[in-house]
């Protein structure tokens, strides 16, 4: 069929796809961004098409990291060696919070086999159905926080009753974390109060982002968070809390046009035989303070 030689009708359907797809030149420029990738960052194409493709954009990894210093970077090996890859990455959101995404990385030949540009595409790592199918279960059992948009404390204090049952029944560990966001008393009296509902919901999506389907955050507090981690030991709580920390310090906070980054301290418990929801807590809770007391953005379980 000779109209299938055409090549807008590849165009057109590039365009359209679901899937992010985005393509730089050898200045790493961006020179086409498709609906999927608007759909999936919040940039669209006017915000991105002929800017760095780092520049505050698809900001993977350490986002003060220069492009140019990193080896590994997918576009620079692709340029470098001609190497298409596939990574788990996160992306910043035009909002400021943290994407978990898979990353397909592929150069672009010319006709003599030189790279002469790079084409990547990417995929959310968990569907963004997730969020709202939680959000409308919160609010149809009345306990949706609305400035975060998590589970309120009287749904996590259920949660935990549940889950010590089924510990206590089937022998299923779990462990909690805690969180809180640092020097966010500094925060409101620098830049107003109206800066703590913002820090928030950008910490909140960031947790929801970066954590399993079957973990569960939710509110605790006026200013905290608490995450439930399903067959997860005490030993492992601070691995994921490393993670965690380090997707929230990797978040934007944008606030009358400056945008900055915050820091969080985290304490974590794992459930044991004799718990209530109160002493596990208890420890998380103390664990959150030597936390807080050895200058934050680190993660702390005491044993």
């Amino acid at each position: 069929m000779p109209e299938l030689n055409d090549p807008e009708i590849y165009r057109s359907v590039l365009e359209h796809l679901e899937t992010g797809v985005y393509i730089v030149d050898r200045n790493r420029r961006v020179r086409f961004w498709n609906e999927g990738a608007e759909q999936i960052t919040g940039f669209l194409r006017q915000d991105v098409v002929g800017r760095f493709l780092r520049e505050h954009l698809l900001a993977i990894g350490d986002a003060s990291k220069a492009l140019e210093s990193d080896p590994e970077d997918p576009i620079n090996l692709a340029f470098r060696d001609g190497k298409s890859t596939v990574v788990d990455v996160s992306i910043l959101h035009k909002s400021g919070y943290r994407i978990p995404v898979v990353l397909r990385t592929n150069p672009i030949r010319n006709s003599r086999g030189a790279v002469v540009g790079v084409a990547e595409s990417f995929e959310r790592n968990r569907s963004a159905s997730d969020w709202t199918r939680r959000q409308a279960m919160y609010a149809d059992f009345g306990c949706l926080d609305s400035v975060t948009g998590l589970a309120a404390q009287s749904f996590m204090e259920t949660q935990l009753r549940e889950n010590l049952i089924a510990f206590g029944e089937h022998n299923i560990p779990f462990g909690i974390l805690l969180i809180q966001v640092d020097h966010l008393d500094q925060f409101r009296a620098t830049r107003g109060p109206g800066v703590v509902p913002t820090i928030l919901r950008v910490v909140a999506q960031s947790l929801e982002n970066c954590l399993r389907p079957t973990d569960l955050v939710g509110c605790w507090g006026e200013n905290q968070f608490l995450a439930v981690l399903m067959e997860c030991r005490e030993s492992e709580v601070v691995r994921v809390g490393e993670r965690v920390r380090k997707i929230i310090s990797m978040a934007e906070i944008e606030w009358w046009g400056d945008r900055f980054s915050v820091t969080s301290p985290a304490g974590g418990a794992g459930c044991r035989a004799e718990d209530t929801v109160e002493l596990l807590v208890e420890r998380a809770a103390a664990s959150l303070q030597d936390s807080i007391e050895k200058g934050g953005n680190c993660v702390v379980v005491l044993s």
